[in-house]
């Protein structure tokens, strides 16, 4: 089907790149543990970007773009690590390699730079439920950095509870299914033999489609290309968006959301501003992809 896009992610078989945004709060400490848990999965290293100022005494020591000193470092890794509630503690042998930056001195623009010179595989950040007035000034935003970045964008809800993958789902357009994506998904799911379900939202101006025509869409031009029996597909006839979501999450138990930067409803599904926080409806991860 000529509709479908197919333009390239990288997901060959070379040491991935996850990087997590770092600010010092407790969301970035969260999302730093799962991003551990993702990075041990699929044998990817880890770069945390510090984006805050250390405090004074630390700061001689650290320079941006470099690696931190050795006794910084552990104290960030022990943080990190040390939280024995996270799925499969047991392995805590088989770690990824963490490497640590001060992204201090980056703007938005010098950072999007090293992120596609480096074929960055993932972006991270966490995010609290609730964002006090002020306590965004400073910070870098997350979601400006999506519009200039190659990479996708993961944000992960502070009080979201740390556990593996089980169902992912995509939100899009099945006339206009972006096979890089489902690709990538593919192969982030297969570690974890999460389920992949296509969720097809209709997009603006086009009508809903019809399921024996969806299904054999899905059928030829998407199952036909993946060795993965996991991939589903759900036809949502929903108009209430903030209700599709809310099906997808409290009631077919998705823990990751999949999304593309402002197409097929996204400011709608997602709200306005995204920059310090999520919306109310979204309680899981919240995967966006550049359009």
């Amino acid at each position: 089907m000529q509709n479908l896009q197919q333009e390239e992610y990288s997901t060959g078989y070379i040491m991935k790149t996850i990087i997590v945004l770092h600010d010092n709060s407790p969301a970035d400490l969260h999302a730093a543990a799962f991003a551990k848990m993702i990075a041990r999965k699929i044998q990817a290293k880890i770069v945390i970007c510090h984006t805050s100022k250390v405090r004074k005494q630390k700061r001689e020591k650290v320079r941006a773009g470099t690696h931190l000193a050795a006794d910084e470092h552990e104290q960030f890794v022990n943080k990190v690590w040390d939280e024995t509630d996270v799925p499969n503690y047991s392995e805590r042998n088989n770690n990824p390699v963490i490497e640590e930056m001060r992204i201090t001195d980056f703007n938005i623009p010098r950072f999007a730079e090293m992120v596609n010179k480096d074929q960055v595989y993932m972006i991270i950040k966490g995010l609290p439920s609730k964002v006090k007035k002020n306590d965004a000034e400073g910070k870098l935003d997350a979601y400006c950095v999506l519009n200039r970045v190659l990479s996708p964008l993961m944000l992960i809800p502070e009080d979201w509870p740390l556990k593996d993958l089980e169902r992912l789902v995509y939100i899009a357009d099945l006339r206009y299914c972006r096979i890089a994506i489902v690709k990538y998904l593919v192969e982030l799911a297969k570690p974890f033999y999460a389920s992949l379900t296509i969720a097809h939202l209709s997009a603006k101006g086009l009508p809903h489609i019809i399921e024996s025509y969806a299904q054999s869409i899905f059928s030829e031009e998407i199952v036909s290309r993946f060795d993965y029996d996991r991939l589903f597909f759900n036809n949502i006839q929903e108009r209430d968006l903030i209700k599709a979501v809310d099906v997808m999450i409290n009631g077919m138990h998705n823990d990751l959301l999949v999304v593309v930067n402002h197409r097929f409803h996204f400011e709608e599904i997602i709200g306005e501003y995204l920059g310090h926080s999520l919306p109310v409806h979204i309680s899981v991860p919240l995967l966006i992809f550049p359009c």
